[in-house]
């Protein structure tokens, strides 16, 4: 109780979000401006087509969600033409779903969404400047905000929130924001009954982040430590916190209503999967040795030489003595923000609950584990600072990091680590370091790609709307639907009858490094999965491929 108190006061006592903003614009004008500035040009510069190869799985996913709801008022979206509806979170797609109206080409649609992904994660970067300096003195603040808006530029994942459609950065901003109103909420010294308008956003925000992601109600968790305190300083009646939890059940059964789709049709059964199936020492390796050190290195992964994930189930971390050296920084990194974790407790007791509930869900989720995790990014800054600078206070080093030069020389040595693994390996994928894109060639890359499925949109827009079908690769299927308008037929028991009546094409295509690397085993486990279902041949009639890119298209007939 002691721990509950002590938090509630402090959060009551620190300066509003409001206040940040008014004493800091100058330095999130000038830091966020530059965010900006570079994700536009970023925008500008890149071919739209250098990221059709990228849209698969999720923002495939968000993009067909956007699609059917702009153009048929709902989310009831389909993959191929022969496919039921999907269940997938449709709010990813519904906030990007107005430049589906405004524009008409898929490339204006895409950097239409980009420009508003970049407001998001700018917004979100604002917002973790301000989580973050709580622990730091005003005259620090501007280095805080710095921190943070660099900090989103160098990670991977936030930076391709900027250019595809992600549920990561929009479920981040708006659960931070829920999280900043619940403060004002709960530690407002005039009665609760003043505050029905940020009562009615905190609701609103916490239903739009639950729309988003399954874990956004864990969010009513921070709310409740935080109000604990409150009531163990200030009674109130027993009616007023029965009304109050009689209410609150009722909004999660409505949020858990609005989302039965997409819970109970696939999120819910996720986590459960993953952990009977998944290796369980794996799973804490992965959350101490990947997940927790991505957090205050933001392209951490890119440190390992083979890629510390094995499928899906299980973790190898010990593949080279490389590997192994980097695991235990990571060990060491995460040994320091349980540290400050712990030290914490007596102000941080609210998002230290925030942070530990989730664990169990998130982290049997191997492949997702990481990202995931980085929606609650800011509060780990806070216990990796709390934890380095008593190891700082023990070891004696504290009055040296108060001096100029050492911090600029940590700084400069800790920046040069970051680009390093950058320039090391570059495009976040899970290659290995031999086979991946450099800094240097990364422009050759990147007009490679474009050009080759630039090349194939042209390809397909030549071929008849009505009569065309496509099969793709299970995480692709509906990608040149959302392109190029053409329709996709899944494989299934009729396709024979399907070829006499149409047009079937067969697509192999690969534009990230993964699938380039067994490009032939790629196209013919392709080409195997069309053969599952009867006796076929494949004509390539188009094929085109250019440094670590390639497509071809086969039409399919029935075997003679």
């Amino acid at each position: 109780m002691g721990n509950t108190k002590s938090s509630y006061r402090f959060h009551c006592e620190m300066e509003g979000f409001p206040e940040f903003l008014r004493r800091e614009w100058r330095a999130i004008a000038i830091c966020g401006g530059a965010f900006c500035a570079a994700m536009f040009a970023a925008i500008v510069f890149v071919e739209p087509s250098f990221f059709y190869s990228r849209l698969s799985t999720d923002p495939l996913n968000y993009f067909l969600k956007a699609k059917q709801f702009a153009e048929a008022g709902n989310t009831a979206a389909t993959r191929a033409v022969n496919a039921p509806p999907f269940p997938y979170s449709a709010m990813p797609g519904v906030l990007r779903s107005p430049f589906i109206v405004l524009f008409e080409d898929f490339d204006d649609q895409l950097r239409g969404m980009q420009v508003l992904n970049t407001i998001i994660v700018g917004a979100l970067g604002l917002l973790s400047a301000y989580v973050f300096s709580w622990v730091h003195p005003r005259p620090r603040h501007r280095y805080v905000i710095a921190f943070s808006f660099a900090f989103m530029l160098l990670s991977p994942v936030w930076v391709a929130n900027v250019f595809l459609p992600l549920a990561d950065a929009p479920f981040a901003a708006f659960s931070l924001a829920a999280l900043v109103v619940s403060i004002t909420v709960v530690c407002a010294r005039s009665p609760l009954s003043n505050k029905r308008g940020a009562i009615a956003g905190f609701a609103a925000l916490v239903a739009i982040a639950s729309t988003l992601r399954f874990t956004a109600p864990l969010l009513l968790v921070f709310a409740a430590v935080l109000a604990n305190g409150r009531r163990s300083l200030h009674s109130l009646p027993r009616r007023f916190w029965l009304g109050t939890g009689a209410v609150t059940l009722l909004f999660l059964v409505i949020l858990v209503s609005l989302n039965f789709q997409a819970i109970f049709g696939r999120y819910l059964f996720e986590p459960l999967w993953f952990a009977a199936r998944g290796d369980k020492p794996s799973m804490i390796a992965n959350l101490l040795s990947v997940a927790l050190p991505s957090q205050v290195i933001p392209n951490f992964q890119l440190g390992f030489v083979h890629p510390p994930l094995d499928l899906l189930y299980t973790t190898k971390l010990t593949e080279s003595t490389a590997d192994i050296a980097w695991t235990l920084v990571g060990l060491a990194l995460s040994t320091i923000m349980i540290s400050g974790l712990w030290i914490g407790r007596r102000r941080f007791l609210p998002e230290i609950a925030y942070v530990l509930v989730p664990l169990p869900v998130l982290v049997p989720i191997l492949p997702s584990t990481t990202r995931y995790m980085m929606s609650y990014q800011p509060f780990l800054w806070v216990f990796f600072y709390l934890g380095a600078i008593a190891l700082a206070r023990r070891m004696g080093l504290l009055p040296l990091l108060k001096r100029p030069a050492v911090v600029a020389t940590a700084l400069a040595v800790m920046m040069a680590v970051v680009v390093g693994l950058r320039g090391w390996k570059v495009a976040g994928t899970a290659s290995e370091r031999v086979l991946a894109v450099t800094v240097t060639s990364a422009p050759a890359y990147v007009a490679g790609v474009g050009e080759t499925f630039q090349g194939l949109r042209q390809f397909l827009e030549s071929l008849p709307r009505e009569r065309t079908l496509l099969i793709g690769d299970p995480g692709t299927e509906g990608r040149w639907k959302i392109i190029a308008g053409r329709d996709y037929y899944d494989p299934d028991p009729s396709l024979a009858s399907i070829v006499r009546e149409k047009d079937v094409y067969l697509l192999a295509e690969c534009g990230t490094l993964d699938t380039c690397q067994s490009w032939e085993y790629y196209r013919n486990k392709a080409q195997q999965r069309v053969l599952k279902f009867g006796e076929f041949q494949f004509d390539s009639v188009y094929s085109r491929q250019s440094w670590r890119a390639h497509v071809e298209v086969f039409r399919i007939r029935n075997a003679l």
